[in-house]
C-alpha cells in the first residue's frame, strides 16, 4: 500500500548450515584440560570427607575413653572410702561370740585384707591414635569393674556378719522371752520384747531385753523382801507365844529338875524334917548342906519304919517315913 507505514517482520532464522558456519570452533587441547580439572576437584572433595570422618571417630573415641577414665577413678575412690567407713569398721569389730555363724567374721577379715591390697593403675587416655584410644578405654573399663566388684564383695561380707549378729541377738532374746514367763514384775515388758524380736531391730531388741532383765530383778528383790518380812513375823509370833512347858532355863526361866530332898535335924522330940528352901531369883532348887549323920534309933514294932526317941514324959516318939518320898511325921510309938 502506498503512502502507509510498512509492518516490521521478525528476523528470519538461519538455516542449519548457516548456524554451523557462524559458531566459533574450540581448540582440541582444551578438552583434556577441562576433564583433568574435574578429576582434581572430585579427588580433593573425597580426601576432605575422609579426613572429616576420621576426625569425628577420634573425637567420639576420646570422649568414650574419658568417660571410662572417670568411671574407673570413681570406682577406686568408692572402694577407698568404704574401707575407711564406720559401717565396715563396726562389722570388723564384731567377735566370733557375738554372731550365730563365726565363719562370717573370718571371711570378712580375709576379704578386707585382699581389698586393701587392690591397687590397679588407672592410665590416662591417649591424645591420638584411634587404636590406642580404644585399647586404653577397654583397660579402664576393666579397672572400673574390678574396683566395683571388690566394693560389692566387701559389703556383702560385712552384711553377712551383721545378719549373723542379728540372728544371735534374736535367738538370745527369744530364750530370755521364754525363760522370763512368770518371773517379771510387769508382763508388759515381755510383750515389748516379743514385738522387738519380730522387727529384728538390734537396738530395739537390746533395749527390750534390758527392760525384761530389770523387771526380773525387781520381782526377785520384792519376793526376797516379802520372804524376809514373813520369816521375821513368824519369829516375832513365836517369841510372844506363852510357854506352857515345865522346863525353865537361866535366871528367869530356870529349869525345875525335881525334888532334891530336905535335911533332917535333931529336935527335942526327935528328928524333924526341914524342907529345902528355894534360893536365887527364879533359878533352880539347890540342896541345903546336909547335917552330920546321927545314930539312927532302933525302930519300934510295927509301923512303916522310922526312928523313935524317949521323951521326958515317958512317951516314946516314933518317926515314920513314907516310902513315896513325902515328908515323915512324928507319931507315938504303939
Amino acid at each position: 500500500m502506498s503512502g502507509s507505514n510498512p509492518v516490521p517482520q521478525p528476523p528470519t532464522e538461519p538455516s542449519g548450515a548457516a548456524r554451523a558456519a557462524s559458531k566459533p570452533k574450540r581448540p582440541k587441547w582444551l578438552i583434556p584440560v577441562i576433564a583433568g580439572g574435574c578429576a582434581v576437584v572430585l579427588a580433593a572433595g573425597g580426601i576432605g570427607g575422609y579426613l572429616y570422618w576420621n576426625h569425628d571417630r577420634l573425637t567420639a573415641a576420646s570422649e568414650e575413653c574419658a568417660t571410662s577414665y572417670d568411671r574407673a577413678v570413681k570406682a577406686r575412690k568408692k572402694l577407698t572410702e568404704y574401707l575407711k567407713s564406720d559401717a565396715l569398721k563396726t562389722a570388723i569389730r564384731v567377735k566370733d561370740s557375738e554372731v550365730k555363724d563365726a565363719k562370717t567374721v573370718g571371711t570378712l577379715a580375709s576379704t578386707v585384707k585382699t581389698a586393701s591390697k587392690t591397687k590397679t593403675d588407672i592410665p590416662g587416655c591417649p591424645a591420638d591414635g584411634l587404636k590406642d584410644i580404644k585399647a586404653v578405654t577397654a583397660r579402664l573399663d576393666k579397672t572400673a569393674d574390678v574396683y566395683a566388684k571388690t566394693v560389692g564383695e566387701v559389703k556383702a561380707e560385712a552384711e553377712a556378719v551383721n545378719a549373723s549378729k542379728t540372728d544371735k541377738i534374736v535367738a538370745d532374746a527369744t530364750r530370755i522371752l521364754n525363760d522370763s514367763k512368770g518371773r517379771v514384775k510387769d508382763d508388759k515388758v515381755r510383750a515389748a520384747l516379743e514385738h522387738a524380736i519380730k522387727s529384728k531391730d538390734g537396738k530395739a531388741i537390746s533395749d527390750a531385753v534390758k527392760a525384761v532383765n530389770d523387771s526380773i530383778k525387781a520381782k526377785s528383790d520384792a519376793d526376797a523382801k516379802a520372804r524376809a518380812e514373813k520369816e521375821k513375823q513368824a519369829a516375832d509370833n513365836a517369841a510372844q507365844a506363852p510357854d506352857n512347858g515345865s522346863s525353865y532355863t537361866g535366871d528367869t526361866t530356870g529349869g525345875y529338875t525335881g525334888y532334891t530332898g530336905g535335911g533332917y535335924t535333931q529336935s527335942q522330940g526327935g528328928y524333924a524334917y526341914m524342907p529345902q528352901q528355894p534360893t536365887g531369883n527364879g533359878g533352880g532348887y539347890t540342896p541345903a548342906p546336909q547335917p552330920t549323920p546321927q545314930p539312927t534309933p532302933q525302930p519300934s514294932q510295927g509301923g512303916n519304919g522310922g526312928g523313935s526317941t524317949g521323951g521326958d514324959d515317958g512317951w516314946d516318939t516314933c518317926f515314920t517315913v513314907d516310902t513315896s518320898g513325902k515328908p515323915g511325921v512324928q507319931v507315938p510309938c504303939s
